[in-house]
């Protein structure tokens, strides 16, 4: 491997994160490096990349600031967990569930403090209608739902998969979407059965060549999944309430999704997978990440 491809790719890589306010250690930029590396290489290289560091920290020219973002960052996240644990107690029982998992972070521990919390859920084959249902009416009586003038620390239902649709390749906008890797490469299981989130990273192989030097999280989820397989007749009333569920979501989700649906990766609705983002801003983050790099290989 070529010096100058391996320094393009740390520079690449420092720049993504960049947009997140997120300066990266040594360790995170070999994990997130988008071609194979040893971590060796990777020490050696930054040396001569055109950046910055401080507090073992790679930054941008002019970022600094970025820092103290992170560590504060990280301080309020771990107190966000705390109250995400307590405040899914309340939907995690539900019947069809098998995991919850912390979304949209790019950067560990990277929560805005006034930001609401995104959850991916895996369900049970033919249950994300009736989970989203049950638990968006658990949410709202509780008040746990975002409102137009409350977000802070409620609880966002914008992505649920079933088991029978792991592979989440259709939630790309190409092959070089590498928001997306960040994205699921920084899922944070929080409750549920380990061995489902090495199945939904098993089908999604897709991301170990994305990120080759990156590997599964050793750390397991904070609960295990232990609800018990429905018998016959509670499923088959199971398959009546997913219907009766679709059908009312089609008579009362926002018609802004109805109307975007299936035409872009920000949009996913069908009867396997619910992915809800009306606000998608990845184009405006591959731009973003360009010209920063335009700008640091120029020079």
């Amino acid at each position: 491997m070529e010096n100058d491809e391996l320094k393009n790719a740390i520079l690449t890589v420092v720049a993504r994160f960049d947009l997140f306010d997120y300066p990266l250690n040594d360790f995170e930029v070999w994990q997130f490096l988008p071609l194979k590396a040893s971590y060796q290489a990777v020490k050696a290289n930054i040396s001569v990349a055109n950046l910055n560091l401080n507090d073992g920290l790679l930054f941008l020219n002019h970022r600094q600031n970025i820092i103290n973002i992170r560590h504060t960052r990280y301080r309020e996240t771990n107190h966000k967990i705390n109250i995400i644990k307590q405040r899914l107690n309340f939907i995690s029982w539900l019947p069809g569930i098998k995991l919850i998992c912390l979304a949209n972070v790019i950067g560990a521990n990277n929560l805005k403090p006034n930001a609401d919390i995104d959850l991916f859920i895996i369900t049970k084959a033919n249950r994300v209608w009736l989970v989203k249902l049950l638990a968006t009416i658990i949410l709202k009586i509780f008040a746990l739902r975002p409102t137009d003038n409350k977000v802070k620390n409620k609880l966002c239902l914008s992505f649920l998969v079933d088991e029978t649709a792991l592979d989440l390749s259709v939630c790309r906008h190409n092959n070089e979407d590498w928001y997306f890797s960040y994205w699921l490469a920084g899922l944070m299981p929080l409750w549920g059965s380990q061995s489902t989130y090495e199945q939904l990273m098993k089908a999604n192989s897709w991301l170990v060549q994305q990120l080759p030097n990156w590997r599964l999280s050793c750390s397991a989820p904070l609960k295990r999944f232990t609800a018990k397989e429905a018998n016959t007749k509670l499923s088959k009333l199971g398959n009546y309430l997913e219907t009766f569920s679709k059908k009312l979501h089609q008579k009362l989700m926002n018609q802004a999704l109805w109307q975007n649906k299936n035409n872009n990766s920000g949009v996913i609705i069908n009867d396997h997978l619910l992915k809800l983002h009306t606000i998608d801003r990845r184009e405006y983050f591959f731009l973003q990440a360009q010209e920063r790099i335009s700008q640091l290989t120029l020079r």
